[in-house]
């Protein structure tokens, strides 16, 4: 199999850091923590690419926003600016 492709809908660990634009490590911590959808197969972590749009459209909570934002050492101020533009100051 190619280097770069998915399993089928499933992507490896690696694949999800770059799809949300975050650490690698903090990709693991998530899928060890059940934050981030995520199943072991065969041994090996791996994200079902549907579960994780979904997870990504659900609605979230502004605590649930701060407490992932503090988990990945964004600025408050970029978190302030984010609700901000939501109009949620």
């Amino acid at each position: 199999m190619p280097e770069g492709k998915s399993l089928g809908g499933f992507l490896r660990p690696w694949q999800v850091a770059q799809y949300l634009g975050i650490p690698i490590e903090k990709v693991y911590e998530m899928m060890e923590s059940g934050e981030l959808p995520a199943e072991k197969i065969e041994g090996r972590w791996r994200v079902d690419l549907a579960k994780l749009e979904k997870w990504l459209d659900e609605d979230v909570s502004p605590e649930d926003i701060e407490k992932l934002a503090q988990r990945l050492d964004v600025p408050q101020e970029k978190v302030r600016d984010f609700f901000k533009q939501l109009g949620r100051s």
